[in-house]
């Protein structure tokens, strides 16, 4: 058998709680002990952390407890614990066998998914060699890929399952799920997947979607006609009309574009008319600014010599009156004394001379500017009344071109709204053709699975006659009364016994002969070397062996006294430990198990009692006090 998966520990932790769990070892494993103490809970929660979505059942004892560790050995040897939120979400796996976290873990997520190993359901199908399978799941061929939650029914049978009336092949009890649950447990009787399988539609199907696709073509079809009219014109004669259109269109568009390229020259030239002649107003305004400025400026040089020009006529009359009798005192020269006054005037004489000479210079190169800016604005008043008549001259030009445009734009487009509508009725023309051709191929009768196309194969008897042999060889090492005759009934996707459907059982029976179909179904899987994880998890399979009066499930029926007379209970537990080698079991019951058991397997009793044993599998709650949990039983 390739892939086997053993369980190694149950563990739980919480903020403050006592720890809590249970150690598992190789072949047999048995839990028994009074009600209410979490055997159901430890079920529920091996289930839950193999990627269940239901979270296990709230128990008051549990209430401390935020997260479980599942200690599992690999097919290769090597261990790994995974660890769970109780309120569910995703999986930490870490190396070795772990009860607290570590830097070594590595996340999975609890959504299967084909495409990728970061979730548990791939990361345990490719561990037990059941990498990406695909399974079809209805009918029509349509598949899905195997999911490790596919398996987990045949590994975890809590006690209502057990117990169940519906086939333990069909786990789901939905028939939209029973084509998949059929190849599922093909694929483990024979290791065989659907990938080869073509998906089909059924002849019926196809029929009724070909008959909505005429209805919906004869729709379209009268649509068209429709928007034809009664009276359409001939195509013929639609593309003619269209041809000479086209004709008209191409010449019309030559004059167009003639017409929009003369008005688009018009209005850049006026563009830059209208430019040129804002520039050389602007200019002009600044030079006749400067010449303004300029005759000023001349002003003042004027003034300033006219002042120079008076300064330097008195100093020549004062110095003409050296040497002679003061006018004012009639002193004679040589009683005056103004000698160096005389030279001082002299001196002022001469500057004011000089600074005259300069003036006249300065003035002189100030006209010649003068005359050069002037000559400069003229030409440029000259040449913006030339632009100003350009610009009147273009305007007229633009508004000759512009109706001629119009005129043309406007045939072209009443042509083009002509050819879209004869374009138009030729379209709806070409779409009735395609759409008569689409109608005649409808009308094609339905065709059978093409040669070649592979159907979806249902389990052969002759696999399902072996494994009900196996089914039978486990009742009788289990000492089932009587010999049992088993056969498989691929309808029910269940067994027979002695030609009595299994479901026809009292509840006892039903659950021995489900229990026996799950072990059956390891040991077949490990005898023709196909993938199985291993191990398998049996809630309440001795039911027969329950007390009448004090039990949930009432009295005995009479199959189920003869199974309990038979003393099947003590061969169970025998054949269970006989195939330690093979695979691993753990058997969860009420009931206490023989005296020869308690040697063959690990076995754990909950008490249900304080102070005798093992409580149960938390620590006893005290609900009066709502205080954390305490365990007084040793």
């Amino acid at each position: 058998m390739t892939g086997l998966l053993t369980l190694r520990h149950l563990a739980f932790t919480g903020p403050e709680a006592v720890g809590a769990g249970l150690a598992f070892e190789d072949g047999l494993n048995i839990l028994y002990g009074a009600s209410n103490t979490g055997k159901s809970f430890v079920v529920e929660s091996l289930n839950f952390m193999f990627g269940g979505s239901t979270t296990p059942e709230a128990i008051d004892e549990a209430r401390p407890y935020d997260r479980a560790w599942l200690g599992l050995r690999l097919p290769d040897g090597a261990e790994i614990t995974l660890s769970r939120s109780l309120s569910g979400y995703g999986f930490t796996a870490y190396p070795g066998l772990v009860t607290a976290p570590n830097d070594d873990g590595f996340a999975l997520s609890p959504e299967h998914d084909a495409n990728s190993d970061a979730n548990l359901s791939m990361y345990l199908l490719r561990q037990l060699g059941l990498g990406r399978r695909e399974l079809v799941k209805n009918a029509h061929g349509e598949k899905a890929t195997l999911s490790f939650r596919h398996i987990a029914p045949y590994l975890f049978v809590p006690e209502e399952t057990i117990i169940a009336k519906r086939s333990p092949v069909l786990a789901s009890g939905q028939a939209i799920q029973a084509t998949l649950e059929r190849n599922v447990f093909k694929l483990l009787l024979t290791g065989k997947d659907d990938s080869a399988v073509t998906k089909t539609v059924p002849p019926k199907i196809l029929a009724a979607v070909k008959a909505g696709k005429i209805e919906l073509v004869d729709e379209w079809l009268s649509g068209i006609d429709r928007e034809l009219g009664e009276t359409p014109p001939p195509r013929a004669e639609l593309q003619e009309q269209a041809d000479r259109l086209e004709e008209t269109l191409a010449a019309l568009k030559g004059d167009l574009v003639h017409a929009q390229d003369r008005l688009d020259g018009l209005v850049g030239e006026r563009r830059r008319t209208r430019d040129a002649r804002d520039e050389a107003r602007a200019r002009a305004a600044d030079l006749e600014l400067t010449l303004a400025q300029f005759r000023k400026l001349d002003e003042v040089y004027v003034s300033d010599i006219e002042r120079l020009q008076a300064v330097e006529e008195g100093g020549a009359l004062l110095l003409a009156m050296t040497g002679h009798e003061c006018p004012v005192c009639g002193a004679p020269p040589d009683a005056q004394v103004h000698k160096a006054h005389v030279d001082e005037i002299g001196r002022f004489h001469g500057a004011a001379a000089a600074e005259v000479r300069k003036i006249r210079r300065e003035r002189a190169d100030l006209a010649g500017v003068m005359r050069s800016l002037a000559s400069e604005a003229a030409g440029l008043r000259t040449r913006e009344a030339g632009l100003v008549e350009e610009l009147a001259d273009l305007d007229g030009s633009l508004d000759e071109a512009r109706p001629a445009e119009r005129d043309f734009r406007s045939r072209y487009e009443g042509i083009e709204t002509q050819r879209a509508r004869v374009g138009r009725l030729l379209d709806l023309y070409a779409r009735r053709d395609r759409l008569e051709v689409e109608r005649s191929r409808l009308d094609v009768p339905v065709p059978r699975r093409p040669v070649g196309e592979k159907a979806a194969t249902p389990l052969e008897g002759g696999v399902a006659h072996e494994y009900a042999q196996v089914v039978r060889e486990v009742l009788e090492a289990w000492g089932f009364p009587g010999r049992p005759t088993l056969s498989f009934d691929l309808g029910l996707q269940d067994i027979r016994l002695d030609g009595k459907e299994r479901s026809a059982n009292g509840k006892g029976v039903r659950a021995l002969l489900h229990a026996a179909m799950k072990v059956a179904l390891l040991m077949f899987c490990n005898r023709i070397g196909k993938p199985h994880p291993g191990f398998v998890v049996l809630d309440t399979p001795l039911l027969t062996y329950r007390e009448p009066m004090r039990s949930k499930h009432g009295p005995l029926d009479d199959d189920e006294q003869a199974l309990r007379d038979s003393g099947v209970a003590a061969r169970f537990y025998a054949h269970l430990a006989g195939l330690s080698e093979i695979g691993q079991f753990l058997v969860v019951e009420n009931s206490d198990p023989p005296a020869e058991a308690l040697v063959l397997a690990n076995v754990q009793l909950f008490t249900g009692q304080p102070g005798a044993g093992r409580y149960g599998l938390f620590p006893r709650y005290d609900k009066t006090t709502e205080e954390k949990p305490v365990d007084r039983g040793g």
